[in-house]
């Protein structure tokens, strides 16, 4: 077990000491599946989410992202379906990152009394760490808190409010230059 724990943190340590370059290519994103009831007697709502990813490394540890959003939720008998589209960047210090992005949504609302397609954009700061898992291999831990702005647009109206806080977990793969 000690033997474990040693190559354990000796990966973290050597994790600590790499930097990106610029010209490296990034490719990655998170994925996440959550069920969950309201009350006991409710029936279970589904909701399954992924973000694949494509960055680039304009500067040392500097990185544009390309995001690309799907995600389906379901509910005694009404389904959401999101595609979006989002730009960000993302600012690196050894493993560790912070980063921003802009996000364009539009929402496919399926339900037994209408349907409706609603548009809406979100600016997301996030923090995260990238644990190596192997050559250019990384876990990535991290947490986003997307904030609306503007108002809805297409079916919806009112002012975009929303907030949410995710913790997500994915995998990035870095192609050297």
């Amino acid at each position: 077990m000690k033997k474990a724990l040693v190559v354990l943190a000796l990966i973290f340590c050597l994790g600590q000491v790499f930097a990106f370059v610029q010209g490296t290519k990034n490719l990655g994103g998170t994925a996440s599946l959550s069920m969950a009831k309201f009350d006991s007697d409710d029936e279970t709502e589904t909701t399954l989410s992924l973000r694949p990813q494509l960055g680039y490394f304009f500067a040392d540890n500097i990185c544009g992202d390309l995001i690309f959003i799907y995600e389906s939720q379901s509910y005694d008998g009404d389904t959401d379906t999101a595609l979006g589209l989002g730009v960000g960047a993302r600012g690196f210090y050894k493993n560790a990152y912070i980063g921003a992005e802009f996000q364009y949504d539009t929402v496919n609302i399926e339900s037994v009394f209408s349907d409706m397609n609603v548009n809406s954009m979100y600016i997301v700061p996030k923090l995260g760490y990238m644990a190596p898992l192997g050559h250019n291999v990384y876990l990535d831990l991290n947490g986003a808190y997307e904030m609306g702005i503007g108002d809805f647009g297409g079916d919806g109206s009112g002012p975009n409010e929303t907030t949410n806080l995710k913790f997500n977990l994915g995998l990035q793969y870095f192609f050297d230059r």
